[in-house]
């Protein structure tokens, strides 16, 4: 091959280089600005998940219409414990906090789901139902615009849950009991992310 053949294929080849990186780079910048851009109302991060007017929550002891003792302050205690783990929100007392999550315990029933061939209980059901009511401090007024829509429904929202019994495993109407208790914690507190 000629030498000044090979002189412009090389030219050429260096052109080309600085061309490509130059049209990759455009394209990575141009990239960049329009995810920026497209994204310009969105929060990043777990706190874009909640409403920003409240830091602090105030969880009064949860009101059973069940005769069960205890079932309101456990319930109470696996909600706060919940808030304090998976928000960015802090427990409060009543006069310091920006939001009152308030919640009443309207049933719990156990129902048998298995028999053996004996008919004897082989698996039943612990249920719990909820209403949760998120309420503003000032004023007491249901939280309606930063609140999710499920929680400021006029008779609040209304959260199931069930724990499972099998005798055979170990397991006590107690510990489902908490298994339900911990599930209903864990949607209430789920309520409380902002909505889309």
């Amino acid at each position: 091959m000629p030498s000044f053949l090979s002189a412009r294929f090389a030219d050429f080849l260096r052109r080309s280089s600085r061309r490509r990186a130059f049209a990759l780079g455009a394209a990575v910048a141009s990239t960049v600005c329009l995810t920026l851009c497209g994204c310009a109302g969105y929060n990043v991060g777990p706190r874009g998940l909640y409403d920003e007017n409240i830091k602090t929550i105030f969880v009064p002891t949860v009101e059973a219409d069940t005769y069960r003792a205890a079932f309101g302050e456990r319930l109470t205690e696996a909600i706060c414990k919940k808030i304090t783990e998976q928000t960015p929100y802090s427990l409060a007392g009543p006069s310091e906090a920006d939001a009152t999550l308030s919640v009443r315990l309207v049933s719990e029933t156990q129902s048998v789901s298995a028999y053996n061939r004996y008919d004897d209980t082989r698996q039943k059901n612990a249920n719990l139902a909820v209403v949760a009511v998120l309420r503003a401090r000032r004023g007491g007024a249901v939280l309606s615009e930063t609140a999710p829509l499920l929680l400021t429904a006029e008779g609040g929202a209304n959260v199931t849950s069930q724990g499972y019994l099998v005798a055979e495993t170990g397991q006590s109407t107690a510990t489902a009991q908490q298994e339900a208790i911990d599930k209903i914690a864990d949607q209430v507190v789920g309520l409380l992310e902002s909505g889309w």
